[in-house]
């Protein structure tokens, strides 16, 4: 009796349990999901932390003006910014960078947000720099407008330097996006805006290269500015991703969370199809998800900066407007994305979105690839990436230019120093981060074909060269058939740029390069000789 009522009261529990479990479903889903749980967290949900973003007042304006003239006559200086959706702002500074008109200049500068306090100066008549906080609390995600307002008396007025006055916004972002729509008007926000990207498109098989190429370049016009691409999802503010879906007929563009863009096709081809819609379509009117179907009726994707400059084979044309490349939508073009690298592939398509940005519209119907013995012939060929995975006879093959500014790169870049006996020791885990330095060209070859390089010589980090070209006003300042730039200036190299160098450079070149390996055959002569001095005048002291 015993073992029987200890089995009816197990059975009982069970049953209360059962019972307990199918009267509160509540339970069910209490319990985690530990791995879908930990994948959400560590990919899709970045950890939302305040920043701070500076921009200057000339960024935020359309034109191109270095200055704005205060006077009796102008009186105000408006600045419309944005702020992305959902983000909350904590804080607002100025930078006020000014000069004077005349001797006589002064009365009272007021600088406010529309709708709050204003903060008034009072400068004596010489150039200034002042920065305060401005009363945010009017402040707020959407359209914002930043006002200067001059109140003459009997004073002139002030130039306002707007490259040198800052706007600097502190907001904390959105928790994610509802629909493609309001990621997209996140996208285009001036501040707190998601800047950071991960693109995966390792299931997209042979097509991966044109579909990264296509989203890198529809993320840049979303946003107006070159995106920071990262090599991991864990440090992304927007994750992209495309792979084949057997369940997906048709391409397809899907929220599938509040961080999270998939792109989609039951095969190759259709995944290219999806990349295409994604950087040929706005997500205007869209809510979580975009088919070609729906994509009819939305507006095409486009970014009004580019600026035609006459001259396809200088560097202007490329920098300003993307040509030649960017003619029929890139249907004349050969992109090659040379180097193995993670890190190398993400600074050439750094550079490619700012090349697309300039141009207005992505490049759709490009050859894009690894390799430039596989480009079309008839293609204008634009190749990216660190000069070792190039091939050498392309440049051997340039104009003279092209070869004295790689040369003159490659002697900017430090040495890589072969370690021989204890100096082996000494090298090891000193590894130097390489040089920020690059080389850009564009010329035509004697078959008619223009080719574009944009690389970096060997012993430069070609990633953080190519970023800091892509991100800065660096990018702008090329011109002429090649320049070698660095982190803060370019140098332009014209067409009649010497290609060789001075028997004295070269030798200090060898001596630089080999250094070691000389000092190690004098240290060996000078034994050798020490040697023979002794074996002599052990001889010498005989004959005596």
């Amino acid at each position: 009796m015993t073992i029987q009522a200890r089995h009816i009261s197990v059975l009982c529990k069970v049953a209360a349990l059962a019972a307990l479990l199918v009267a509160s479903p509540a339970v069910m889903a209490a319990i985690p999901d530990d791995t879908s749980a930990s994948s959400f967290s560590d990919e899709t949900s970045p950890e939302r932390i305040a920043r701070s973003e500076e921009r200057t007042l000339a960024s935020l304006r359309s034109d191109d003006a270095a200055f704005h003239r205060l006077d009796a006559d102008t009186r105000e200086l408006r600045i419309p910014f944005t702020l992305a959706p959902g983000a909350v702002p904590e804080g607002v500074e100025l930078v006020l960078s000014a000069q004077p008109v005349s001797g006589q200049s002064g009365g009272r500068l007021e600088a406010f947000l529309t709708g709050s306090r204003t903060i008034s100066l009072s400068p004596l008549p010489e150039s200034f720099e002042a920065r305060f906080s401005l009363y945010s609390e009017s402040l707020s995600e959407g359209e914002n407008l930043l006002v200067v307002r001059f109140h003459a008396g009997m004073a002139d007025g002030w130039r306002i330097d707007l490259r040198s006055s800052r706007l600097r916004v502190t907001a904390l972002p959105a928790a994610g996006h509802e629909t493609l729509q309001s990621l997209e008007t996140a996208l285009a926000a001036q501040f707190a805006a998601p800047r950071r990207v991960f693109i995966d498109a390792a299931g997209s098989g042979r097509e991966r290269l044109a579909v990264e190429a296509l989203v890198a370049q529809g993320i840049a016009l979303r946003m107006g500015q070159a995106p920071v691409l990262v090599e991991r999802p864990q440090a992304a503010e927007l994750v992209v991703r495309a792979a084949i879906d057997p369940l997906s007929p048709t391409a397809s563009i899907a929220l599938t969370d509040p961080y999270t863009i998939h792109l989609a096709g039951s095969d190759t081809t259709i995944v290219a199809a999806a990349a295409r819609l994604f950087a040929a379509r706005s997500f205007a009117s869209s809510e979580t998800r975009m088919t070609p179907a729906t994509a009819l009726s939305a507006p095409a994707l486009t970014h009004a900066s580019a600026r035609r400059v006459e001259g396809r084979e200088h560097l202007q044309a490329l920098a300003s407007s993307g040509a030649p490349f960017a003619r029929e939508n890139g249907g004349r073009a050969a992109v090659v994305l040379a180097g193995e690298s993670t890190a190398d592939r993400l600074g050439a398509l750094t550079l490619l979105s700012r090349a697309a940005l300039v141009s207005g519209s992505s490049w759709l119907f490009a050859w894009y690839g690894d390799d430039a013995g596989l480009a079309p012939a008839d293609h204008d060929l634009f190749l990216l990436g660190p000069i070792t995975a190039i091939n050498p006879d392309l440049v051997r093959a340039a104009p003279a230019e092209v070869r004295a500014a790689a040369q003159a790169a490659d002697r900017r870049v430090p040495r890589t120093r072969r370690p021989y006996g204890s100096t082996a020791f000494a090298d090891e885990g000193s590894a130097v981060a390489g040089a920020v330095t690059g080389v850009a060209a564009l010329y035509r070859e004697p078959g008619g074909r223009t080719v574009a390089l944009v690389t970096a010589p060997e012993g430069a980090d070609f990633s953080r060269a190519a970023r800091r070209l892509a991100h800065s006003d660096l990018w702008q300042e090329m011109q002429g058939r090649a320049v070698l730039w660095d982190a803060g200036s370019v140098t332009a190299f014209g067409p009649t740029a010497s290609a060789g160098e001075p028997l004295s450079d070269q030798l200090i070149s060898l001596f630089r390069e080999h250094d070691r390996l000389f000092a190690l055959i004098a240290f060996a002569l000078s034994v050798l000789l020490l040697f023979a001095g002794n074996a002599v005048n052990r001889r010498s002291t005989r004959a005596e």
